[in-house]
């Protein structure tokens, strides 16, 4: 039972870090094509920005579906 509660863990880390890379590139997407011309401490801005949303995804994802709501009116 021990052996499954550890394989079961680390299949949730592996999801996490997926998901989590998911949405940081997909917000550094969204990021850079809506500045055109960044200088390097932008870029630096918005590379760091966006590891922090995708790391915590949860919430990024809730203001992604708030944002789209809100616009739909």
């Amino acid at each position: 039972m021990n052996a499954i509660a550890v394989v079961v863990v680390c299949i949730v880390v592996f999801v996490y870090a997926e998901i989590a890379t998911g949405i940081g590139y997909y917000m550094f997407l969204l990021t850079s094509g809506k500045t055109k011309e960044a200088d390097d401490e932008q870029k630096k801005q918005i590379r760091k920005y966006s590891i922090i949303a995708g790391i915590a995804f949860p919430i990024t994802i809730a203001i992604i579906i708030a944002n789209r709501a809100a616009g739909r009116k």
